[in-house]
């Protein structure tokens, strides 16, 4: 995915979008860089005041992707009453009336 960047003086963001873990902000300051995943981390590296023109399009940035955020997909789809019943092998579909299902094994 393409990177989005905010610079200013002395300043120079770059947000790149990972997949599986999400946002990464790696800011650069002068004599200092450092890799972010957390807004108010970023915040707090950068150290711009709120109510400084900068500092006020830093935050109005950093809000433009929190509306654009992605839905998360659903950690596990749902599948039909056919496919629980039959699929992924005899192993996963225990009989309770089998003498069985209920032992352990000690050794």
């Amino acid at each position: 995915m393409k990177s989005d960047t905010f610079t200013a003086s002395g300043l120079l963001i770059v947000r790149q979008w990972d997949r599986w873990n999400g946002a990464l902000f790696i800011a650069w300051k002068p004599s200092v860089s450092m890799a972010i995943r957390d807004r108010k981390a970023l915040l707090k590296f950068v150290a711009w005041p709120a109510k400084t023109p900068t500092g006020d399009r830093l935050r109005e940035w950093l809000n433009s992707f929190e509306q654009q955020a992605p839905e998360p997909a659903p950690a596990t789809p749902e599948l039909s009453p056919e496919v629980l019943a039959t699929g992924f092998g005899p192993e996963c579909h225990l009989d309770e009336t089998d003498p069985n299902y209920q032992t352990r094994t000690v050794i």
